[in-house]
């Protein structure tokens, strides 16, 4: 799982310079919000029932529904050119090396995550 991290960014990296060079751009991208992003997916792999809340606006919903609205969302501004100063298929390259990764190494490590339950402390009422 250490090299989770690492493969989503590199995979992110690869898929901003394939998508750069077929639109004719030559801008640099630095950063490692594909490894995030492929962290997101895994976590909402694991765990695709537990309970998220945004910040802004707090809204709780299932992690699995959150990772497909956000990947809904970046793929949309990628695709229409929203917010032109983020390397949206950066983000969604992260999704795919890592959703790739961990399908190639699903006997290793998503077999053996079950999902937890919340304590009942917690649980509103």
């Amino acid at each position: 799982m250490q090299q989770l991290p690492r493969v989503c960014i590199i995979g992110a990296g690869f898929v901003q310079l394939i998508v750069a060079q077929f639109v004719g751009s030559d801008v640099r991208t630095v950063g490692a919000s594909g490894g995030v992003f492929g962290l997101l997916l895994a976590f909402a792999l694991a765990f695709p029932n537990r309970t998220v809340v945004l910040l802004i606006p707090p809204i709780p919903m299932k992690a699995k529904y959150f990772v497909l609205l956000y990947g809904l969302l970046t793929l949309f501004l990628g695709v229409s050119g929203g917010a032109p100063s983020v390397a949206h298929f950066a983000h969604l390259g992260g999704f795919a090396a890592g959703y790739g990764y961990l399908r190639w190494r699903k006997h290793k490590y998503l077999g053996q995550w079950k999902p937890m339950e919340t304590p009942k402390s917690q649980i509103s009422k």
